[in-house]
């Protein structure tokens, strides 16, 4: 029979290789999105302004519009690398979770820059992803923070 520690050790190994894979999926997901050659959200060029019309027909306000709505989704592509990160890395480097967002936004924006001329580099968009990375992060981190607290009661 096993110990505690070699099962502590197995579930350890299994997150390990979890959060590995999840993470490889992840990059390979954001690599696709963002060097796609032409913009990704190009097949609903005319679906979407007229999607917008019918929501603010229906009360949406119209400060909800195509940037917003293209600004959130840079938002939310990045939360995952503030989760994994979190999750990735030891408590003592989680500081680099948000500044490696930073990071690999704007090596994104650059690469689309000078590579991809039918697509659009944004300092908006390394804003957005950014503040992604740091809402992952921080929400990660407090879930941990709690769940750790409740553990110790």
């Amino acid at each position: 029979m096993a110990g505690p520690e070699a099962v502590a050790s197995t579930g350890r190994r299994r997150r390990v290789v979890a959060l590995g894979v999840t993470a490889t999926i992840y990059l390979l997901a954001v690599a696709f999105i963002v060097f796609w050659p032409v913009p990704v959200d190009r097949p609903a060029q005319d679906t979407l302004p007229k999607l917008l019309e019918s929501w603010h027909a229906a009360g949406v306000p119209l400060w909800v519009d195509y940037q917003l709505i293209e600004w959130l989704a840079n938002v939310v592509m990045f939360l995952p690398w503030g989760v994994l990160g979190t999750l990735i890395l030891p408590r003592s480097w989680w500081w680099l979770v948000p500044f490696s967002g930073l990071l690999a936004s704007a090596a994104v924006e650059s690469a689309q820059y000078v590579f991809l001329p039918a697509r659009f580099a944004s300092a908006a968009d390394i804003v957005a992803n950014t503040a992604g990375a740091v809402i992952g992060y921080a929400g990660t981190a407090l879930v941990i923070f709690c769940v750790r607290r409740r553990a110790k009661r």
